[in-house]
């Protein structure tokens, strides 16, 4: 076995240096001869054997006598250990591609691929300057959208064969870095698309009354007020006079729509989509479910593409 793992390292120093490139040469015949049941013809293992324990007994006598005696099967446990570093490393390296996360899906531990964990931020209820999740929330079950009504929540394309559902705030950064990637899959797959804004980093729900008079009004054109509204600064979102201006820009009565905003009925219809949407146990925004499936966090484009059209996507 040392020839084998000796064969995998050398070929990779052999990248950077021509006398180890030689060294790989023998190496992988000597592999080639032990997985043919043959003995080595360049000598390779003995050789090597000889360097190694040349330094150590340098250092330590015993050390090399320990070394010689056991020098096989230490051979084999180096091999093992490159084995398992490599499957785990394939696998790390996979599961990043295909889920952000080196660790799986939705997994917020470190990941080699992703250090800074851009790829599943995600607000909190510790994160005072994120997107924080009011303490009412009942976030001890798994995310499922099992026996939420989505009667209630603005759809596009109702009656697709796929579906995501997006719960989202306008002013989280984190929501505003996933917006464009679900808006580009919106648009290249045409799914069932359901949004539910909460508002956990506004200072009221003052925008999702808005939102529920215009899609009431114009429901194509409140995904034209989605992407205005992602747009804007924080700021802008917390000014009723940009948001009246946005909504003219867009051809909307601003006055109208005021009205329909400070109508109780729009409030309790409000309250009434903010508790569908607790009963999908999120616990940072934006969490998207595609067909069901949960990703929390700002994700990849290809993350959502392979959840969309399944695992086999990366290969196109």
């Amino acid at each position: 076995m040392f020839c084998i793992t000796a064969a995998i390292i050398l070929s990779i120093l052999g990248i950077f240096s021509a006398s180890n490139r030689q060294l790989a040469r023998e190496a992988l015949d000597c592999v080639f001869h032990r997985i043919t049941f043959r003995p080595c013809t360049t000598g390779f293992d003995e050789k090597m054997k000889a360097k190694i324990l040349g330094r150590v007994i340098t250092r330590s006598e015993r050390g090399a006598r320990f070394l010689n005696r056991h020098f096989e099967m230490l051979a084999w446990i180096f091999f093992v250990l490159l084995l398992s570093a490599t499957i785990f490393a394939v696998r790390g390296l996979l599961l990043f591609y295909t889920t952000g996360s080196c660790n799986g899906v939705n997994s917020t531990a470190f990941c080699v691929f992703d250090p800074t964990g851009e790829n599943n931020q995600t607000s909190s209820l510790s994160n005072t300057e994120g997107c924080a999740v009011p303490t009412n929330f009942a976030n001890g079950g798994a995310l499922t959208l099992e026996g939420v009504d989505l009667s209630l929540w603005p759809v596009k394309n109702a009656g697709a064969e796929n579906q995501i559902v997006f719960v989202g705030c306008y002013a989280c950064d984190y929501t505003r870095k996933a917006y464009p990637q679900i808006k580009a899959l919106v648009d290249r797959y045409g799914p069932e698309f359901y949004f539910g804004e909460y508002p956990t980093k506004l200072n009221s729900d003052y925008l999702s009354r808005v939102g529920r008079c215009v899609y009431q009004q114009d429901p194509e054109t409140y995904w034209q007020m989605n992407d205005a509204f992602f747009a804007m600064s924080t700021a802008e979102l917390e000014d009723p006079a940009s948001v009246d201006q946005t909504l003219t820009n867009l051809g909307l009565d601003a006055a109208q729509i005021e009205s329909c905003v400070s109508d109780p009925a729009t409030e309790t219809a409000v309250q009434q989509l903010f508790s569908e949407i607790r009963k999908t146990n999120f616990y940072g925004t934006p969490t998207i479910f595609i067909n069901g499936e949960p990703l929390v966090g700002p994700k990849p484009y290809r993350v959502y593409a392979i959840q969309m059209e399944g695992f086999f996507y990366w290969l196109k």
